[in-house]
This record gives C-alpha cells, sequence and structure tokens, in this order.
C-alpha cells in the first residue's frame, strides 16, 4: 500500500480509481500527517483581530503547536478587519506577502481568483468528512467550478434585546421588524432607544440587507447579473428604515463604527440592536445585571412573515504568489479539523460551514439557554448579493457601502425616488464597470 504522505491528492485519487475502495480511501485521507516535505518551511498568516480577543490568543498558540510538530515556522499577524481589502490589494500588487490570507465580510474571491491557488482538494476533501458544507458556503470561494478559499466560519448578527425594557413597557418581543419598530418607539421616549449603523461599516452592509431581503426585496437575480434593488419592495424598506430612524434613534447612529452597537447595549442605554453575540459577550463582560435581562431573538421577519438573516462571512485564501502552497493547505485542513474547537474558543462567536457540526447541541450556544436559538438560523443565513451569487460586482458594491448610503440618504431625508436613482446609478456603474472588464 502506498503512503498517502507521499502522494498529492489528485494523484492519490487517481491511484484509488484503480482498487482501493472508496471507504477505505476516505479513512486514509482523514488519517493523512502532515507531509514531511513541509518542515523547514515559513507560513505567514493574515487575518484580523477576533471581537472576542480570547480566540486571538487561541489560535496564535494553535498554530505555534502545529507547526512545532510539523517544522513549520509560523508567524501570524493580526489587522483590523476593516484594513483587510486594502492589505490585500497591496499584496496583490506587489506579489508579495503572506501565504494565507482571511477574507472578512468583503470576499474579494471573483476580484482574484487568478491569483489565488485552486484548493478544489482542500474543499472537497474537508466537505466530504464533516457531511458536505451548507448551501451558502459554496458561492464564496467558487469560480468557474473550481474552490479558491476555505470558508472558515461565519457570524450571525440576531436580535438582541432587552427583555425587562419589554416586559415593564407591555411589549411583545421583537419577531418582526414592526414589532421593533413599535418597541423602539415606545421606548425611546423613557431613554432607550435603538441603533443600527447608518454609516460605512460592516454592520451597516449587513444589517441593512437583512431588513431589504426579510422585506422580500433581493439585490441580483439567482444568475448574479441582473440587479433588482429598484423594486417596490426597496422602496418600503427605505421608507421604514426612515420612520425607524425618526421614532427610535438618535442622530449618533451616522457616526456608528462596528463597535458602537456592542457599547451602546452594555451601557443599559439601547433597548435592543440587531447586531452580533460580541455585543452579547461584551455586555456579559462589562454590565452583568444588563446581560442578565439580554435576550437574543430569530431573525425579525419582513411583512410577509419571510426571515433572511444576512451573515458575515469568514474565509481563507493562499496567494498564487506563495512559496510554502502545500504548507498552506496542510495547515487550512488541520485548521477545518478542529472547527469546533474554534467555535468553543470565540465562544459560540463562530458558525460552521460544516454540515456534521450543526448536530445539536452546538458547542456553547447549544448549552446556553439564551443562545439556543442561534442553532436555527443556518436555514435562513444568506450572503452579499442575495439570492444570486458574491460576484465581482456585488463584491465592489459592498465594499463602496452603497446600500448602507442608500439607507443613510432615506433616514437623513432625501426623497425615496432620488435615493432609488443615486442607488440604481451607483449599481449600474459598477456592473457596466465589470461587464467591459
Amino acid at each position: 500500500m502506498m503512503d498517502p504522505s507521499t502522494l498529492n491528492r489528485r494523484k492519490f485519487l487517481s491511484v484509488a480509481g484503480a482498487g482501493v475502495a472508496g471507504g477505505s480511501l476516505l479513512t486514509m485521507l482523514d488519517a493523512r500527517q502532515a507531509p514531511a516535505q513541509i518542515r523547514g518551511t515559513t507560513l505567514r498568516i493574515l487575518q484580523w483581530s477576533h471581537f472576542i480577543p480570547a480566540y486571538d490568543a487561541w489560535f496564535d498558540k494553535f498554530a505555534k503547536e502545529w507547526g512545532d510538530k510539523n517544522g513549520v515556522k509560523v508567524r501570524v499577524d493580526h489587522i483590523p478587519h476593516l484594513e483587510l481589502p486594502a492589505r490585500m490589494a497591496a499584496e496583490f500588487a506587489a506579489g508579495a506577502g503572506h501565504d494565507i490570507i482571511h477574507n472578512g465580510s468583503s470576499i474579494l474571491t471573483r476580484l482574484y481568483y487568478k491569483s489565488l491557488v485552486d484548493i478544489s482538494d482542500v474543499f472537497g476533501s474537508v466537505g466530504r468528512k464533516y457531511g458536505g458544507w451548507i448551501p451558502a458556503a459554496k458561492p464564496l470561494v467558487e469560480v468557474e467550478g473550481r474552490q479558491y478559499g476555505v470558508p472558515m466560519f461565519y457570524i450571525l448578527l440576531p436580535m438582541l434585546y432587552r427583555k425587562d425594557l419589554f416586559d415593564a413597557a407591555g411589549l411583545k418581543a421583537p419577531d418582526t421588524w414592526e414589532l421593533a419598530r413599535v418597541a423602539a418607539r415606545t421606548l425611546k421616549p423613557k431613554g432607550h432607544p435603538t441603533g443600527i449603523q447608518f454609516s460605512q461599516c460592516a454592520d451597516a452592509n449587513l444589517n441593512w440587507r437583512s431588513l431589504l431581503f426579510s422585506f422580500g426585496g433581493a439585490e441580483a437575480d439567482a444568475s448574479g447579473d441582473n440587479i433588482l434593488i429598484d423594486s417596490k419592495e426597496m422602496r418600503e424598506a427605505l421608507r421604514f428604515a426612515k420612520a425607524l430612524f425618526d421614532e427610535g434613534m438618535t442622530a449618533e447612529v451616522f457616526s456608528w463604527d462596528d463597535a458602537s452597537d456592542n457599547r451602546f447595549l452594555a451601557s443599559g442605554i439601547g433597548c435592543w440592536i440587531h447586531d452580533a453575540i460580541s455585543a452579547y459577550r461584551t455586555t456579559e463582560d462589562t454590565n452583568p445585571p444588563v446581560f442578565k435581562n439580554t435576550v437574543i431573538g430569530l431573525e425579525p421577519a419582513g411583512p410577509a412573515g419571510k426571515r433572511v438573516s444576512v451573515a458575515a462571512a469568514n474565509v481563507y485564501m493562499i496567494w498564487k504568489f506563495s512559496k510554502n502552497q502545500q504548507t498552506a493547505k496542510e495547515f487550512l485542513t488541520h485548521f477545518m479539523d478542529n472547527d469546533l474547537a474554534g467555535m468553543t474558543q470565540s465562544r459560540g462567536y463562530n458558525m460552521p460551514y460544516l454540515e456534521a457540526n450543526y448536530k445539536k447541541p452546538m458547542p456553547v450556544i447549544g448549552t446556553d439557554p439564551k443562545m439556543q436559538i442561534l442553532q436555527d438560523f443556518p436555514k435562513i443565513v444568506a450572503f452579499y448579493g442575495y439570492p444570486g451569487p458574491f460576484t465581482t460586482p456585488i463584491q465592489e458594491v459592498v465594499n463602496l457601502y452603497v446600500l448602507p448610503d442608500m439607507f443613510t440618504r432615506a433616514a437623513r431625508g432625501h426623497a425615496i425616488e432620488d435615493v432609488m436613482k443615486w442607488g440604481m446609478g451607483e449599481y449600474r456603474r459598477i456592473y457596466a464597470k465589470h461587464k467591459r472588464a
């Protein structure tokens, strides 16, 4: 029997076709040790500074221990998440930098795929081992039938609301966007407004899409080629956002960043926010009385009962200019083998893309009664471009904050039709540029 550590995955699959049984093949692949040829190499990884700092400490140790075991010097660099696209552009231009690069929220597969390593072998073997990938995963990393990245985790943005304030005012839980608006309108005069970013940040890109899609709107069709925001549903979502701001927010939301709503909830002022559970953890750590009364709710339903929760995607990619591509592949395989450990270390923040890792109870969130509802989100999760794929034009739309800028203009009092004209102009300009390219 040939030692699989001496074979690359494609060659090994061809050997299997000559007579190795499929079940035995998968067992051998799963048990494969990192090949000897990676010893003496250096692996550089660029990723964001996680919103749960303990995760960074765990990851750095995890990477170092893997490196020590396999004779690889591993260096992990952390930068703020909003700096990742600029750093990726700089490394692309220089043709040098890190081996593995983290795409957080802005997934730039289609923009850079010709300069990324095709890692369909890793994507395929990991998927087979863990029951496949959830449907929303593959479009993040696939171009022309090949995968140029490994989805690492995504981040949910549920409703986080103060049950004590709701109960005292006789309010129903914010299970719909209309009930959330009623709560904001009722509690703002009592000193407890709500807040969603009307600014250029990742949360704004995510939150307003969740509202739009739950209102029945769409960004592009299933092909990804046709823009669909010029719709009745988009106009209804913009009018709703304007009313939500007027009735239930203060002007500070125009200058909020991605951490502002975390602080807002933890301060005890906010009646509800629509945000990742980092806000829940921040409140737990800094204001236990408020945390005690904070509840996590399902994505609010739109007027017709539809729920779409737009999540923040996170993906690992390998540059073609990397001199340590095999080392990078081995590390990514090992990382995905420890997917649930990462979820635990992130205190339930990192949600898995692999089907097998949704067995209940899930780590952390399955054992916390207030967090168990997060286990029911995968079936309503979507990413940018919904219901179409995350195309290159949509990637640019996201990076330029076109959609949240539309909502911001509406909140500031611009006429809805003027907002629509401006937004459609931006979408068409971006789409036309990429068609020419």
